[in-house]
């Protein structure tokens, strides 16, 4: 793969990348309700148009680099589900999981882990429940689901550390975890790659 970097200058920098082949864990969940696995037409059409509200945000170029000064992690616990994962459900093999699910009390905080934009904060989303996105500049997104509470407000401008809202087990979900995403525009990407090992 060639990485290619225009630089403000003019100047350009490249770089063949060799991507390594990853193993991805499988994760069975067995005895869901029915409607977990597979939703109802009128489910179906809501989750289109949250789907929508989400991909305006992951659309999003702003200019500002917010993400220049790094990620930590937004919430502390054990790594209870991992990028890449696929999820089978009451059998039925579903999409892989592309985010980190920390494990973590109702009510734990979730807080920024870079500096960004509030670009979306719903408190009822079918999929993920109450759930945040922040705009990092230049297509770079985060998402932040299952929360049991949003506090963080839409065009709210927030610094690493801020809090954001608080874990919880809403929209789809087993347990209490946060489900934590990046995203460069379309690209999903794996968010355990730029912090560092959990510490709790």
């Amino acid at each position: 793969m060639k990485l290619e970097v225009r630089h403000g200058d003019g100047g350009v920098t490249t770089r063949r990348l060799e991507i390594e082949p990853r193993d991805y864990k499988l994760q069975r969940i067995d005895g869901l309700p029915a409607q977990m696995v597979n939703p109802s037409a009128e489910a179906l059409a809501r989750i289109q148009r949250e789907g929508a509200m989400i991909a305006a945000v992951r659309a999003m170029d702003s200019p500002e680099p917010l993400f220049a000064g790094g990620f930590v992690w937004p919430a502390r616990g054990p790594i209870s589900g991992v990028y890449g994962s696929q999820r089978i459900l009451n059998g039925e093999p579903k999409r892989p999981h592309f985010g980190v699910d920390v494990a973590a009390p109702v009510g734990a905080p979730i807080t920024a882990p870079a500096d960004g934009v509030i670009a979306l904060a719903e408190e009822d989303l079918y999929y993920t429940g109450g759930t945040v996105m922040i705009d990092h500049g230049h297509g770079l997104t985060s998402v932040y689901s299952h929360m049991s509470a949003v506090t963080a407000s839409l065009g709210q401008r927030v610094s690493q550390g801020d809090m954001i809202g608080r874990v919880g087990a809403t929209g789809r979900a087993t347990g209490a975890h946060l489900d934590w995403r990046i995203n460069l525009f379309k690209t999903r990407l794996d968010p355990a790659l730029l912090v560092g090992p959990m510490v709790q």
